[in-house]
């Protein structure tokens, strides 16, 4: 019987997740895109519009760069995946509600963050 962190749909949601939050915490992170909060140009600035300081953005990337190493190394080390998980839905909870409040009348500004948060809670749960 095989592991449920061995599946090829857990490998390709944990590698996915893993990729698209070192994308974001890293090369795209001075880089507009549609999902920032209010007309944020960057993370550094869509931290600010959510009136989060520079310490917490830092924080955040932080803990997101390290929950993909989990998720990349969770291959071999299985144990990491769970916790690295349940982390990422806690922080991609955070992420929402956020959004949510600077952007009530655009909900598909959140709609990453809610999608990461489904897949994160599926890993967690698995």
């Amino acid at each position: 019987l095989m592991e449920a962190w061995h599946t090829l749909e857990h490998i390709i949601i944990r590698c996915g997740l893993a990729v698209i939050l070192l994308s974001v915490w890293t090369w795209r992170a001075n880089r507009p895109t549609r999902f920032r909060g209010k007309r944020a140009r960057s993370i550094a600035e869509e931290f600010k519009v959510y009136g989060l300081s520079k310490r917490t953005m830092y924080g955040v990337g932080c803990m997101k760069v390290i929950i993909s190493l989990c998720f990349l190394c969770g291959h071999w080390a299985p144990f990491l995946i769970r916790p690295a998980a349940i982390l990422l839905s806690l922080l991609m909870c955070s992420a929402v509600v956020f959004h949510l409040k600077v952007e009530r009348d655009n909900l598909l500004k959140a709609a990453p963050a809610y999608i990461v948060l489904f897949f994160a809670c599926y890993l967690a749960l698995k």
